[in-house]
């Protein structure tokens, strides 16, 4: 059966749209990039013209005012994602909005239910879950190839020095720091390989800059079953080995798997398994994982479940549940204190 693409526009066609979504709007078989939105008419212009889009604007009405947008893709800083999104509900659209879903978790309560009420589709855009890679783990561990999980390590990191300007590091925009922006895609792979997380402890710092929101964040996370994850997430660390720096490591009772770099957006990378079997020694072998792009299976994910009248894969309520934890984080490091999400 073969999917009808969904026509999308772009809500805050930034960096990370020009990169990463637009690209894989032209590739994927279930999607077609329409209409761009952007506050400087001239970028959003120039935007459009290297994606082949057909519209640009400057204002988000006049995007969802366009009549061939069917869907939107919200990537505008954080502090715009509740305006953006419930202004796509009142029109009617349904939505993608990058991560974290909100800056709070009452942001992101307002916009499921308003969203649930309109009976329109809200989603989250955590393309970890379509990374080749962790599928092959996800497979891995039902196979029970390791063992009984007991422990995973998580190092999402980059070097992101204070930068003028730069929304991410300003509290009001982003809403949080490093955690927030990379540890919450470790929060929901954690959920997807190994359910849902109930407790946290956490210590976050701002070390290497004087803006006002992390840029050092370490979480201990109890997942079900009892495996303790660590995972950490610095802007202030320099380390150009992905090995170190973008990696998911997982301890079981006959092994451990190890994968990185978690940021590649093609599936690219290493994935290694060092298991027993049998009782036997450990042998130590290179999993071959088939390039694929995260954000062009993410796309067709959607039409094929926008298409069938299905709910999408990960929708606003693993954004919701992501988002508790960033708020335990949060909290924790406050107070000094076990948090249950």
């Amino acid at each position: 059966m073969t999917t009808r693409p969904i026509r999308w526009g772009i809500v805050g066609a930034g960096d990370i749209a020009d990169r990463i979504m637009a690209p894989a709007m032209r590739a994927a078989a279930g999607a077609e990039l329409v209409a761009v939105m952007r506050r400087d008419r001239g970028a959003a212009e120039a935007f459009a013209e290297r994606h082949g889009a057909l519209r640009a604007f400057d204002r988000v009405d006049d995007l969802l005012a366009d009549p061939d947008v069917e869907a939107v893709y919200v990537a505008s800083p954080n502090d715009a994602h509740l305006p953006n999104t419930l202004a796509a509900v009142a029109a009617g659209r349904d939505i993608l909005c990058e991560k974290p879903l909100a800056r709070t978790v009452p942001e992101a309560d307002e916009m499921i239910r308003a969203s649930e009420a309109a009976g329109v589709r809200l989603a989250t855009c955590f393309y970890q879950r379509y990374n080749a890679r962790h599928q092959e783990i996800r497979r891995l561990l039902a196979a029970g190839r390791i063992g009984q999980v007991t422990a995973v390590r998580i190092n999402f990191s980059s070097w992101f020095p204070e930068t003028p300007g730069a929304w991410r590091q300003d509290p009001a925009r982003g809403g949080g720091g490093s955690f927030t922006d990379m540890g919450v895609h470790a929060v929901d792979l954690l959920r997807f390989l190994f359910g849902d997380v109930h407790e946290v402890t956490a210590f976050v710092a701002t070390l290497a800059a004087s803006h006002r929101v992390e840029d050092t964040a370490s979480a201990l996370l109890r997942l079900d079953g009892g495996i303790q994850a660590l995972v950490t997430a610095h802007w202030s660390t320099f380390d150009s080995a992905e090995s170190r720096s973008s990696v998911i490591e997982i301890g079981g009772t006959d092994g451990t798997i190890v994968s990185w770099p978690l940021h590649d957006k093609f599936s690219r990378g290493s994935l290694l398994v060092a298991a027993r079997e049998g009782g036997g020694d450990p042998v130590e072998s290179a999993i071959p994982v088939p390039e694929r792009s995260t954000h062009v299976a993410l796309l067709d994910d959607f039409a094929a479940a926008r298409n069938a009248g299905r709910p999408f894969p990960i929708s606003a309520h693993d954004g919701l549940a992501a988002q508790r934890v960033l708020e335990a984080v949060a909290t924790s490091a406050r107070t000094g204190s076990n948090v249950r999400p």
